[in-house]
C-alpha cells in the first residue's frame, strides 16, 4: 500500500489559534478535506493522499491541540471545531469542499453540514456517532482524568486495543509504533478539549436537515462505533448510503486502505465528478 507524507504543510491564524494545514493536487479540480480522529494528526491520512490527490484537491488539517495545531485551552465544542474547518476554507478561499471525516472528524463533518450546507459538496462519515450515551460520556470523562493525571502516554494501549483488531497489532508492530507514537504527541490540552466535545455531541435529531450526498462506513467490528450505530445515521439522512468496511475495527482506513480507498474514492468520483462518469 502506498502511503505519502503531506508535503505542502502550511499555517495560518485561524479563529485565533495557529491551524496547521496542507493543500495537494492541482487547483482546478473538487476540494476534499479530510478530518482526522482524536489523538492523531493529518498524517493518518497518509494511505488516502495518494488516490485522492491524483483525481481531487486535498486538504488536510490537525485539529486544534493536535499534530502541529496550537491548543488554545482544553475545552471545546464541535461546533466551535466545525467553524475551524470554515474558518480554513474562508482564509484559501475555497467555497465548497466535499467533508471526510473519521470518528470526531465524523462529529465534525456533520456539524459543519448543519451549520454551513452551503460550502459542503459531499460528506463522508467515517466511524463515527451522532449522540453520546451515558456510557460513552463516562468513558471520554475517565480518558479526561487520565490524561490530565499521567500524560498521553497511558492513553496508548487502551486506543491501540479499540481502534485496531488484534490480528493487525500482531502483524504490523511498526505501524502499530507509528499510531502510538501519534498519540503521545497529541497535546494534553487538545485531548482533553476535545473529550469534552465529544461528551456533547447530541445531533441524530437534526440530521434529517442534511440534504447533501451522503457515504456511512462504519468498521465491521468497530467496538465503538458498530455497524449498528450506523443504521441510526442513515435512516436520518435522507438519501445516504452505508457501506460496512469488512474487518475493520476503528481506524479502517489503516487497516484495511485498499478497501476504505475503493470505498471513498467511487463515492467521490460519482458525486464530485459527474461529468466524467455520465
Amino acid at each position: 500500500m502506498i502511503y505519502h507524507q503531506p508535503m505542502n504543510r502550511q499555517s495560518a491564524t485561524i479563529n485565533g489559534f495557529n491551524c496547521s494545514f496542507a493543500l495537494e493536487g492541482e487547483t482546478a479540480r473538487p476540494v476534499v478535506v479530510l478530518s482526522h480522529p482524536l489523538a492523531t494528526a493529518m498524517e493518518i491520512w497518509g494511505y488516502q493522499l495518494p488516490v485522492l490527490q491524483s483525481r481531487f484537491r486535498v486538504l488536510l488539517y490537525d485539529i486544534r491541540g493536535h499534530g502541529q495545531s496550537a491548543a488554545p485551552g482544553d475545552n471545546y465544542t464541535l461546533e466551535t471545531l466545525a467553524d475551524d474547518v470554515a474558518g480554513l476554507l474562508d482564509y484559501l478561499n475555497i467555497r465548497q469542499a466535499a467533508f471526510v471525516g473519521l470518528s470526531i472528524g465524523g462529529m465534525i463533518g456533520q456539524i459543519f453540514a448543519l451549520h454551513y450546507p452551503e460550502k459542503v459538496s459531499a460528506l463522508v462519515l467515517c466511524s463515527t456517532g451522532s449522540q453520546m450515551q451515558d456510557q460513552g460520556k463516562a468513558s471520554a470523562e475517565q480518558w479526561i482524568q487520565s490524561a490530565l493525571a499521567e500524560g498521553m502516554k497511558k492513553q496508548v494501549e487502551s486506543r491501540i486495543q479499540r481502534w485496531l483488531t488484534p490480528s493487525f497489532v500482531a502483524a504490523a508492530p511498526s505501524l502499530v509504533g507509528w499510531i502510538s507514537d501519534l498519540i503521545r504527541s497529541t497535546s494534553v490540552n487538545g485531548f482533553v478539549g476535545c473529550c469534552r466535545a465529544i461528551q456533547r455531541l447530541n445531533v441524530t435529531e437534526r440530521l434529517n436537515q442534511i440534504r447533501t450526498g451522503t457515504l456511512l462506513i462504519p468498521g465491521e467490528l468497530d467496538q465503538g462505533f458498530p455497524p449498528s450505530s450506523f443504521r441510526l445515521i442513515q435512516q436520518q439522512i435522507a438519501g445516504s448510503e452505508l457501506k460496512v468496511l469488512p474487518g475493520a475495527a476503528h481506524l479502517g482506513n489503516v487497516e484495511h486502505a485498499h478497501a476504505f480507498n475503493e470505498i471513498l474514492v467511487e463515492f467521490l468520483e460519482r458525486t464530485l465528478l459527474p461529468a466524467q462518469n455520465g
